[in-house]
């Protein structure tokens, strides 16, 4: 009685593993993240009504303008520790 409930789930361990292998080899290499997490907010925001973009050749923020973090700011951000970010303009 307990051989038949094992045979069913080695055979679905079995074609999940076959079944799932090649989604794994087309995977890409996961690449490490920057070590010091710094990120240069060098693009302009997607949405108009956030942060830096161009209107009529002129640079313009909207809404949050003070944050260096915002998208188009030219800030770069970097982890310093405890959850501190520390940001620089270039």
């Amino acid at each position: 009685m307990r051989q038949i409930p094992r045979q069913i789930v080695t055979s679905a361990l079995i074609a999940v593993a076959l079944l799932g292998a090649p989604a794994f080899a087309k995977s890409k290499p996961h690449k490490p993240g920057n070590a010091s997490g710094a990120v240069t907010h060098n693009r302009d925001s997607k949405d108009p009504n956030v942060g830096w973009h161009w209107v009529n050749g002129m640079r313009t923020c909207t809404q949050d303008c003070e944050n260096p973090e915002i998208p188009g700011s030219g800030y770069t951000c970097r982890n310093v520790g405890s959850g501190w970010r520390e940001c620089v303009s270039n």
